[in-house]
């Protein structure tokens, strides 16, 4: 090889050197000797092979014998020793140097630093090897498909959950995974979502079913994303087993179910004996025994709003919360809400009082939900705000809906708790709240009722000046407002409140209407005796102190006449010791109640004064099998109606075909059967009498349309039992009973 040839090599920035047919080194250039750091003599013959790796060394020499042998081209790679003495990466190339003969004399070698490529390509391997570690150690399933649906990649947990090794699935379509009829329809899924980009599950992620290996089909979380590789759509898919949070979810949902019955049902019974107790129902109780009473009454109904707390929040976290909602006017809802919580904030030494209305306006609510919004915003101002501190209600409308506010002037919410106030068991870390109690549940239910009536729920606050929290619903319409009843219309007992202060008269009325009656007010003696003349009373509320009368002289005028010498009085007033006195027991049928009058103790004393009415009264069937329930509420409702007993389905069939009654109170946990499959036979009686499903669990929708009405039990206290009866017996024959 001549020497132009030689300094052209020498001077190239590739490593050049030749060998002879025994792989002999016979010329280096200066780019090699330079990298090697090594003189010329000291590479000649063998002297090369001394810098190579000693772990690449033997393999280096395999290729360049093999080559040598077919007197062929060869390409090899190799670490070879630096001038620093590090090892950096080459690549030698050869081409073989042939002689006049065609016989092999050698090889040139041609060799290039590789170091970063080779560098860059460990480090790409190990990112590799690291990700493929995530995934094979992931503990949900991974599956990549290419845009025709068949199966690139398959992790290890994807073959824990699907029993299949990778092998048996990559290059296979992903359909085989799936059971019918998404096993069919999935092409035509995918090639319907790339035409249109109209996604099912891409992007979005749901609850499906799987198939494993084995056949068995199974609940699974999907989430699908689109990727693109090499200009083309790729899915990758993260697959979750619930099958293990499904069978929680049903043990939840049974656990939840046995506890709505197993304590809703004794609650129901406890609560509303003590409610009699301490209402003075089975007459008076020591003043020892009425205090124990009222402490226990009072326990009891925590205990119930508690449990009716955690089962509204698992239902509501579920999705499982029906709701009723009907357009209605919104004052009565509100006021009754007022009312019912009065008695709780005269615990605290706290007043309630309105100081805006919207009359008329009509949202659309499920009322009972909406009380219980309301009854969490109240019981929660009257519970912070100070001793003889006064909570504002305030109802406003504008902008199409319509605000209620309650605020207090309590020690406003902390700053650091603001942002956890509406989340679950969230109280705040200050003593005033650990004293005052409670699940810490109220305002995360309220705040989910809220927003399932189209409204909403928020608030402000001040520290050391109070809060406002507000509640805003979309209105529905205007309407004029009713006038105010003068007789009672609905077939119940009718009670005539006697009573100059409209607030109080106001106040007697409501409560007495919850209690199950109607009611007409007469504002003095002269009205009082006009209403009397007109119509029957069954019993007669009454003030001594009258602008027109004493109220003493009123009893004496009514005991004088032979229509009204036996009706029953309840003097409600804040001088009853001495109208006792001026009456000294001169005449009977006579009730004493002191001025501010406890609700419960008012309807006790009316229902007393009505325990000598006629039998006449509606006759209702009471299908239940626990019998301590059943006293309980035929106590509650005895001056409304006429309870009987049936303790399973089989006694409640035989009682329907030997006697008619006016209403069905219905349980549907017995023990025989469910309370459901009596009603085919009422169905066939002619009238059909309405039916009151009592239910330790809220009814469906559809489950709701097929009786009149449902009430909870520890949701329902006595009145609302006493006001839907009420309602159901005065209303006849009902459309749903079906």
């Amino acid at each position: 090889m001549g020497g132009g040839f030689l300094e052209i090599a020498d001077s190239a920035p590739a490593m050049i050197w030749l060998s002879d047919a025994d792989n002999r080194g016979i010329w280096f250039n200066r780019h090699w000797l330079q990298y090697t750091g090594r003189e010329s003599a000291q590479e000649l013959g063998t002297g090369w092979t001394e810098g190579i790796h000693p772990q690449d060394l033997e393999r280096c020499l395999a290729a360049y014998s093999k080559a040598c042998k077919a007197c062929a081209p060869f390409e090899v790679e190799f670490r070879l020793r630096q001038a620093d003495g590090s090892y950096g990466w080459i690549a030698d190339t050869g081409a073989p140097r042939l002689g006049p003969m065609g016989e092999l004399t050698g090889y040139m070698r041609f060799c290039w630093n590789i170091t970063r490529r080779k560098q860059a390509e460990q480090a790409l391997q190990e990112s590799a090897q690291h990700t493929q570690a995530i995934l094979d150690n992931a503990l949900d399933g991974i599956v990549t498909i290419n845009d025709r649906g068949i199966v690139q990649s398959f992790n290890r947990a994807a073959t824990r959950i699907f029993g299949y090794a990778a092998g048996e699935v990559v290059g296979r379509n992903v359909n085989m995974l799936m059971p019918e009829p998404y096993r069919s329809q999935h092409d035509r899924y995918l090639e319907n979502y790339q035409a249109t980009g109209v996604p099912r599950i891409i992007g979005i992620g749901r609850e499906v079913e799987g198939r494993r290996k084995d056949g068995s089909i199974f609940p699974m979380d999907l989430a699908v994303s689109q990727i693109s590789h090499k200009e083309r759509p790729m899915f990758v898919g993260l697959v979750r087993d619930i099958t293990e949070r499904k069978r929680i979810e049903k043990m939840k949902s049974e656990f939840v179910s046995t506890v709505s019955h197993e304590l809703r049902t004794p609650l129901t019974s406890i609560s509303g004996a003590l409610g009699l107790l301490a209402g003075n129902a089975l007459g008076a109780l020591p003043e020892q025994a009425r205090q124990m009473v009222g402490i226990a009454h009072k326990n009891s109904q925590r205990l119930s709003h508690l449990i009716n707390d955690l089962l509204d929040m698992e239902k509501l976290a579920a999705g499982k919360m029906n709701m009723d909602l009907q357009v209605q006017p919104l004052m009565p809802l509100v006021e009754q809400s007022l009312e019912a919580i009065r008695s709780y904030a005269e615990q605290f030494h706290v007043g309630l009082r309105f100081i805006e209305r919207a009359d008329g306006v009509q949202v659309r609510v499920d009322g009972g939900r909406l009380q219980q919004i309301l009854a969490n915003l109240l019981s929660n101002a009257a519970k912070f705000s100070p001793k003889n501190g006064v909570v504002d209600i305030a109802v406003r409308c504008g902008g199409g809906g319509v605000r209620l506010e309650v605020t207090d002037c309590g020690p406003g919410i902390p700053e650091s708790f603001r942002d956890r106030i509406f989340q679950r068991f969230s109280q705040a870390d200050s003593s005033d709240a650990r004293q005052s109690g409670g699940s810490g549940l109220g305002l995360a239910i309220s705040r989910e009722l809220a927003e399932r009536m189209g409204g909403s729920i928020g608030f402000t606050s001040r520290e050391g000046e109070g809060t406002c929290f507000y509640l805003e619903l979309p209105a529905v319409a205007s309407i004029a407002r009713e006038p105010e009843k003068t007789l009672g219309d609905r077939g119940l007992p009718r009670i005539l409140v006697v009573e100059d202060e409209p607030d109080i008269a106001r106040l007697l009325k409501i409560t007495l209407e919850r209690g199950g009656y109607d009611v007409d007010i007469a504002a003095d003696g002269k009205q009082a005796l006009a209403l009397l003349a007109q119509g029957t009373y069954a019993a007669v509320t009454l003030d001594l102190l009258l602008p027109d009368h004493s109220g003493v002289s009123l009893i004496r005028h009514l005991r004088s006449r032979r229509e009204t010498e036996t009706l029953p009085i309840v003097v409600v007033s804040a001088h009853t010791e001495q109208g006792k006195l001026s009456i000294d027991g001169e005449f009977t049928a006579i009730d004493w109640l002191d001025k501010p009058v406890d609700e419960a103790r008012l309807i006790a004393a009316v229902r007393r004064s009505l325990d000598n009415l006629p039998e006449a009264r509606p006759h209702v069937l009471h299908v239940e099998d626990d019998g301590d329930l059943h006293k309980i509420l035929s106590t509650v409702a005895n001056f409304a109606a006429k309870f009987e007993a049936a303790h399973s389905l089989a006694e409640a069939r035989d009682k329907l075909k030997q006697a008619r009654y006016s209403m069905i109170l219905l349980n549907l946990d017995l023990p025989d059967g469910s309370g459901w499959e009596l009603l085919p036979q009422l169905k066939e009686l002619d009238p059909k009498p309405p039916v009151l499903v009592l239910s330790a669990e809220a009814l469906s929708t559809e489950q709701q349309s097929r009786v009149q009405a449902a009430l909870v039990k520890s949701h329902t206290s006595n009145q609302d039992l006493l006001n839907t009866l009420n309602r159901l017996v005065a209303s006849g024959t009902g459309s749903k009973a079906n």
